[in-house]
């Protein structure tokens, strides 16, 4: 107790003598013991949802799955969901800043994890603008997620496009299950503080909940990447009758971050990011074999990051190479470089002003309005099927990225179809298809087959095969990025520029499963053998050969040589990549006792391909070396014990091979991560709570995404103190 009062007052936090009473009561007062059913040993696989569309058992899903539950959200520690994601086999995370993160299936991705669907209770939060999910954005608190669902594997028979490496399934708790109130309170190293408040209730047949939170941290320990957040979060249920409910539920988030490395055009700048949703479902059950369900949802996010940088003169007197002539000679020295007499002559014959550089990296608004029905059939004892379709409009704008005020649009009309067939008691076959019609472009039609047969109650071996696509974002598609002089529209030098039409990605998956489930021993077990081919992979790549903008000059040749400077050629995407992965996947969980938990997740993936590294003077280099995009192996175990007194202690370990990140990512080494919590439970006058201290990074630092000086992320180690009041 001496030791954690020391920590809680040495770092500087809130409600510091409220959380230092629930400490010192706890110890004294003990939990009761838990007591367990004889029904414990002997439950139901889990039902999952986001396979198939159809609920399903662990052992008729097919493709691999793993579920994270409620028991491993906690004693993993995990303060965000990308980091909970380290525990999937074949994940590869990456924080970009100390609040800002990447996670996707096998590699393969930038900061912008474009080939995964990412659902909340059924809603895609997948940007249309980037790509990739904005975590940091999402109003939603660890506390409130029931469970997790990852498919690991092309899922667009059930999800579309967005579906191509896999899908993340977050479900949260619902309001009729956390009745009452809640706070948790959490105060660490590197300024991280959060609060989180949560009000359930019913009103007759109207059950809500109601949340808020506030979050900020100083991020990595040797960048300047600090950030603040605040969220809200309402969810409504509604029963009209029997037979049908609607559903309501609503988000918003507003948060500051700290992005970007100090450096001739830019310094560290800060992002306003804002974030909104609304979500409504209408769920009908005409009777057991007949269920239908409407939803519509509208996604908006708002990215404001327009940088003005020093005006020129400024910026070339900073310049390092000149820092050994004199000051009043720096500007005349540098126009002589250029090929200019002196530096008015070198803004005339560039015809420019001593002006500033407008620049937006990341600034944009991007919309995502979605309709969808779904009809789950049961037309005998072995056949069932859910099918349904949607409509879908995306849309992004933003001067800096695209070159114009008018925002780029897509529109999408699907159709998609899944069954489940029980041919004998022993064997099934699951089949499904998605075709989707995008604006302007061929139809895509994914699928996938799949034959599950059980030797057993206990043992299952299934084999699937599948194909889908991922179209191009909307970025990766129009993207226009000019670097502005003193307004938008008054080009000096263009960044990124997609030359030609893109086609999508494609992926085809063989997949031999065996799934096993040993209730009397509390192990569930699943060992995945696959191969799987990406072809039309979207590279981004420098094109040296790409000319600047002439300003209408007959003679530019001082302009093309400060544009030398400034950047060489431009960035352009194109279908230039594909690559073979295959490999084994282990995801084990062992529940011995009520009060033990252990998990282990392995993966080896063997990589094979090539991608277009640069064009210079009409010759294309490729790169064959594609492997070090992802890597040969990960490993996460997770281990917790519950005593009867309320304490409880778990730790996690992740190890990831070396990785080289695509976009503006570096070369990772492999690294080892091991994290550590310890809890207790107790009553604080009749309510229930609950304190832990969490370290991360016990064993060493660690390196993530950038590792090029001096753009370095480093991890070290820090210690987190939570507390927790539900009344």
């Amino acid at each position: 107790m001496y030791l954690l009062k020391r920590f809680i007052l040495k770092v500087n936090g809130f409600h510091h003598a409220f959380w230092l009473l629930l400490l010192l009561y706890s110890a004294t007062v003990s939990a009761e013991p838990e007591v367990v059913s004889e029904a414990y040993f002997f439950d139901e696989l889990p039902v999952v949802l986001g396979a198939t569309r159809l609920a399903q058992p662990l052992a008729d899903v097919p493709t691999a799955m793993t579920i994270i539950d409620k028991e491993m959200i906690e004693a993993s520690g995990a303060m965000s969901i990308p980091d909970l994601l380290r525990l999937v086999p074949g994940f590869t995370v990456g924080f970009y800043a100390g609040s800002r993160a990447t996670a996707s299936y096998h590699g393969l991705v930038d900061q912008y994890a474009r080939d995964m669907q990412v659902l909340i209770d059924g809603r895609s939060v997948y940007d249309p603008g980037y790509g990739g999910v904005s975590w940091a954005d999402m109003p939603i608190d660890m506390d409130d997620i029931n469970r997790i669902e990852v498919i690991r594997g092309p899922n667009a028979t059930a999800y579309g496009s967005n579906a191509y490496a896999g899908v993340i399934n977050i479900i949260t708790n619902h309001p009729a299950d956390a009745y009452g109130n809640k706070i948790i309170s959490t105060i660490g190293e590197s300024g991280r503080k959060r609060i989180h408040g949560m009000h359930a209730s019913q009103i007759s047949d109207f059950s809500y909940k109601l949340s808020a939170s506030y979050e900020e941290g100083d991020g990595f320990h040797e960048r300047e990447d600090s950030y603040d957040a605040s969220s809200f979060y309402f969810h409504g249920d509604k029963d009209l009758d029997r037979d049908n409910q609607l559903q309501m539920i609503l988000g918003a988030s507003r948060g500051t971050y700290e992005e970007g490395f100090s450096d001739i055009l830019q310094k560290v700048r800060e992002l306003d990011n804002s974030y909104n949703f609304q979500q409504f479902n209408w769920f009908h059950n005409k009777n057991d074999s007949n269920h239908f369900q409407v939803q519509f949802y509208h996604n908006h996010l708002k990215v404001e990051d327009a940088y003005e940088s020093p005006r020129i003169s400024d910026m070339v007197i900073a310049l390092e190479q000149l820092q050994t002539i004199p000051e009043p000679l720096r500007l005349d020295f540098f126009a002589m470089q250029m090929g200019a007499a002196n530096f008015n002559d070198f803004l005339s014959a560039a015809d420019i002003n001593d002006g500033q550089f407008i620049i937006s990296w990341l600034g944009l608004s991007s919309h995502r309005y979605d309709l969808e029905f779904e009809q789950t059939l049961k037309p005998s004892e072995h056949f069932r099927f859910a099918w349904g379709g949607g409509l879908r409009r995306d849309e992004a704008k933003s001067i800096q990225n695209f070159h114009q005020y008018e925002p780029i649009t897509r529109d999408q009309a699907r159709i998609f179809a899944n069954s489940e067939w029980y041919v004998k008691d022993d064997l099934a076959f699951n089949v499904g298809g998605m075709l989707e019609d995008f604006e302007g472009e061929p139809p895509l039609f994914s699928y996938r087959g799949a034959v599950n047969f059980h030797f057993d109650t206990q043992n299952t071996f299934r084999i699937n095969s599948s194909r889908a696509y991922r179209m191009p974002t909307l970025f990766e598609e129009h993207v226009n990025f000019v670097v502005f002089l003193d307004e938008p529209l008054n080009d000096i030098n263009t960044w990124i520029k997609t030359q030609q039409d893109l086609d999508p990605q494609v992926i085809n998956s063989l997949e031999i499963g065996y799934h096993g489930n040993f209730n009397e021993s509390g192990v569930t077990v699943d060992v995945k053998i696959f191969k799987e081919k990406y072809r039309d992979i979207i590279i981004s790549y420098r094109d040296f050969d790409f000319p600047d903008p002439d300003r209408g000059l007959a003679d530019s040749t001082v302009i093309d040589n400060f544009n030398l400077l400034i950047h060489e050629g431009a960035v352009n995407y194109i279908n230039d990549g594909e690559a073979d992965i295959r490999g084994i996947e282990i995801d084990a969980h062992f529940k011995p006792t009520h009060r033990d938990l252990l998990y282990f997740g392995y993966s080896y993936l063997h990589t094979e391909g090539r991608e277009i590294a640069w064009k210079n003077e009409g010759v294309i280099q490729h790169d064959n070396d594609v492997n070090r995009r992802a890597p040969s192996h990960t490993f996460s175990f997770l281990g917790s014990h519950r005593f009867d007194s309320g304490f409880q202690i778990s730790t996690a370990y992740y190890f990831t091979d070396n990785v080289t990140w695509y976009g503006e990512g570096d070369n990772v080494p492999s690294y080892s991560r091991w994290d550590a919590r310890l809890s207790k439970a107790f009553h604080l006058f009749s309510k229930d709570a609950e304190v832990s201290l969490l370290i991360q990074n016990i064993n060493h630092d660690n390196l993530d995404f950038y590792n090029s000086t001096p753009y370095v992320n480093k991890w070290e180690r820090n210690a987190y103190l939570q507390a927790k009041l539900e009344f």
